[in-house]
């Protein structure tokens, strides 16, 4: 039966003109993905003068100059991607090329169903095993339905392809016509070293990653940024519906292990890769990666059983309101949908998943900076993460949560993260469309959102407790929090029973310059919801070497050491910043409050006049 195989195989090899000679006129012709691309059959196809006339090209994406695009081939070829790269773009938005937008998930079954049916498969094959199996190496993703659906299957089989396992195989049988033909693999790598803005972002995005978690991420700036800040992570997996170097790079430091991945336990799972030629090595006939075609990388089902799900893409912009734009400039096409919602929606399903929009919080355009956070997308700006499936946006400024918050919210957490420069203006549309308190502040733009000071501690029950600076989107788990304090515990802070704490008074508290005032929360997750159970903060005096301290700690939670982590915490920020006195008025009946400013290490001073005991806290004795 080997040797079977073996006769036909040899009797399918043709040149490239003879390949070309049995693809007729007004044909639909895909082509394989990315790096599979059989660069010696698109350019036999391409130079073939006259013989084609009225040719449909379908491919994903072309990672090389997709010669079918030029002009000058107008009359013969007419490109339709499913997905637009920087090769097509132009004839996209020329009218040189056509573009049919639909999630990747579902490219396939366009195929097999017959809807968008391939007449011809141009594809890329490593050689074969000795069963007679080719590997469609770096790109599975559509490639494979294509093959199996069209009329016509020719394959360059290229030396230099990695043999991939998975769901990645085609026999030779299935083959109608071979070109043996080895050349290097065309690459994909990302242009320019990461700045200080996507450095920024990926830290954000880092700390949003726990151990054990499964990723998907594309290749570009943002995502390798984010994996070389993963170094420290343990137990990370991979389903994701492309990958590139960066993790390679993490598996080999074994960051990347999959065991605690809850489906497919140890394996790295992708769609297509794209990268160097270190990469195809890593692939090939490497047991720790399976390729799977899109349908079943990208289906949100399939994503959703990943628990720890972490999708992270891209945007071109979001609105106040949280819809993504991520396929078009205003009118003009620039990308496509690709995967991107399907693993937004696949994430948010899943057990503790988390959907990530990354993008820089502003953008050079021909007319000077613009903002990426916007009051409204641009006229003709494609939604592809509705405001439904928005949870978190994260620019260089910070992070912002969305799920299950007012529109109010949303706007409010969005101006946090956008540009300082354009936070004036994003309000003042924001209160023109009544999405927001009209008498809404922001507060003053000296500092950006120190997320430096993002940290967890540990209490004394084994609880972790996220503390980190507040922001003004943080104003109604305030206002939950204040609400849920006994009337002693009112009455021990504020020095009276204050009843009320409306907007006005709590905007005020939220909105801190992070220059000369500073209040960190304590924050913890209860049911897969954040809430606030304690808060402590300093106002430094005009010089900025003296500051005023208080915090309060929700009842349920006193008495565990949290009120101690955010004064020690407090401390080392204040000193940081300069400070070199703390002063608190402390009720004297509030002796767990007295208990905590003593601190053997610092040297502290008290009165007492009328009930009120005055400390004085030296920072700068160590």
């Amino acid at each position: 039966m080997s040797q079977h195989w073996r006769e036909r195989y040899a009797d399918k090899v043709l040149s490239p003109e003879e390949v070309v000679k049995r693809i007729r006129p007004g044909a639909r012709v895909f082509i394989g993905s990315a790096c599979g691309e059989p660069q010696a059959l698109v350019y036999a196809m391409t130079h073939s003068g006259d013989a084609l006339a009225d040719t449909e090209v379908v491919q994903v994406l072309s990672v090389g100059t997709a010669p079918y695009a030029d002009p000058k081939l107008h009359s013969r070829f007419r490109a339709n991607p499913f997905f637009i790269g920087n090769s097509v773009r132009a004839a996209v938005n020329e009218a040189r090329a056509d573009y049919t937008p639909v999630f990747l998930s579902q490219v396939p079954g366009l195929f097999r169903s017959g809807q968008v049916a391939i007449d011809v498969a141009l594809i890329s094959v490593s050689p074969p095993d000795e069963h007679g199996n080719c590997s469609l190496g770096v790109s599975v993703d559509v490639t494979k339905a294509a093959a199996e659906s069209a009329r016509m299957v020719v394959a360059q089989v290229n030396a230099n392809m990695p043999r991939t396992l998975g769901d990645t195989f085609l026999h030779v049988k299935q083959i109608d016509y071979l070109l043996e033909k080895d050349e290097p693999l065309l690459e994909w790598h990302s242009v320019g070293e990461p700045d200080e803005v996507i450095q920024k972002i990926a830290a954000h995005v880092a700390r949003l990653v726990p151990d054990g978690a499964t990723l998907q991420l594309g290749i570009g700036r943002i995502p390798d940024a984010i994996l070389s800040l993963l170094t420290d992570k343990n137990d990370l997996g991979i389903h994701t519906e492309m990958f590139s170097d960066g993790v390679m790079k993490l598996a080999e430091l074994g960051v990347i292990n999959g065991k605690r991945k809850t489906l497919h336990t140890g394996k790295i799972v992708g769609s297509f890769a794209a990268g160097g030629q270190g990469l195809f090595k890593f692939l090939d006939n490497n047991p720790q990666i399976a390729m799977y075609p899109s349908e079943y990388t990208n289906s949100p089902f399939v994503i959703s059983r990943h628990d720890h799900m972490v999708a992270i893409n891209s945007a071109l912009e979001v609105d106040l309101t949280g819809q993504v734009c991520a396929d078009s400039i205003g009118q003009s096409f620039y990308s496509g949908l690709g995967g991107h919602a399907d693993f937004m929606r696949g994430a948010a399903l899943a057990k503790d998943g988390k959907p990530i929009i990354c993008l820089p919080s502003t953008a050079e355009t021909g007319e000077g900076v613009r903002s990426r956070i916007v009051s409204c997308l641009k006229e003709g700006a494609g939604v592809v993460t509705t405001r439904g499936d928005t949870r978190y946006v994260v620019t260089e400024h910070g992070v912002a949560y969305l799920h299950g918050r007012t529109m109010r919210e949303r706007a409010m957490s969005l101006i946090g993260v956008a540009h300082p420069d354009f936070r004036t203006e994003l309000l003042h549309a924001a209160k023109r469309r009544r999405v927001v308190f009209l008498d809404q502040i922001l507060p003053p733009a000296r500092a950006p959102y120190p997320a430096q000071y993002e940290t967890t501690v540990t209490l004394k029950d084994g609880t972790e407790v996220l503390l980190r600076p507040i922001r003004p989107d943080d104003e109604p788990m305030m206002k939950e929090m204040f609400y849920s304090f006994s009337e002693k515990t009112v009455q021990l802070r504020f020095h009276s029973f204050v009843k009320a704490h409306p907007h006005q008074r709590l905007q005020v508290f939220c909105n801190v310059d992070y220059d000369t005032e500073l209040a960190l929360i304590g924050v913890i997750q209860n049911k897969g919801k954040e809430e606030v159970i304690a808060v402590g903060s300093y106002t430094a005096d005009a010089s900025k070497a003296d500051a005023e301290v208080a915090f309060i700690v929700r009842d349920d939670w006193q008495r565990k050491g949290l009120g101690t982590a955010i004064y020690e915490r407090l401390i080392d920020i204040g000193r940081e910043k300069g400070i070199r006195k703390f002063e608190a008025s402390v009720l004297a009946a509030n002796v767990a409050m007295l208990k905590v400013f003593q601190k053997p290490d610092l040297k502290v001073e008290t009165s007492i006049e009328e009930g009120v005991v005055s400390v004085h806290i030296d920072l700068t004795e160590a």
